[in-house]
């Protein structure tokens, strides 16, 4: 099977089916959540982020050069304004906190899709992919951004955590877009 490749994750999505559940991990501001909701039209979406600039010591995160507190600060309010009718007829779910917290008390088969875009650490990212493919259907999407190395931030992690599910035969890649900060589509085996 060959690879698609799309431009924009924008166009990416239009892969996901109309009307399922999705996830999304690591919503930062939103933009990328509104993307979602309008392309996938999904009948349930979940967003989640831990919206802060934080460590679980209390200690403040370092990041790479140029990563600043407007991208690694409380965000929540901002993406509830988006969706305040969506969370109020039950269409969206915000929730603060810790990705693998969230997912781990889904059902599983519960889920038609998620997209990763959370910790790029290895051990994150790794553990985020393996609770999805319990919580995603089979024949279900994964999806996710940044799939490239990142030398100064997150380094091949990505990439190294989805080619190893994918070596394993738990995913297979089916598309993949173009940009400085590529994201992928997976379908769950």
């Amino acid at each position: 099977m060959k690879i698609k490749e799309f431009e924009t994750r924008q166009e990416l999505y239009t892969e996901i089916p109309k009307g399922g559940i999705g996830f999304e991990a690591g919503v930062c501001k939103g933009m990328n959540a509104i993307h979602l909701y309008q392309i996938a039209k999904p009948s349930k979406l979940y967003l989640c982020d831990i919206w802060t600039n934080m460590n679980p010591d209390g200690s403040k995160w370092g990041r790479p050069t140029g990563f600043t507190d407007l991208w690694y600060s409380n965000h929540s309010k901002l993406v509830s304004r988006f969706f305040e009718n969506e969370i109020d007829n039950g269409t969206v779910q915000l929730m603060r906190g810790y990705v693998s917290d969230f997912l781990i008390n889904l059902d599983d088969n519960s889920l038609d899709w998620i997209y990763l875009d959370s910790a790029h650490i290895y051990d994150c990212i790794s553990i985020e992919i393996d609770i999805a493919l319990k919580k995603v259907k089979s024949g279900g999407l994964i999806l996710g951004h940044d799939y490239n190395p990142a030398p100064d931030a997150w380094g091949a992690s990505v990439i190294r955590a989805v080619n190893e599910r994918i070596q394993d035969g738990d995913m297979i890649m089916e598309s993949i877009t173009i940009e400085k900060w590529p994201s992928y589509l997976c379908r769950v085996v």
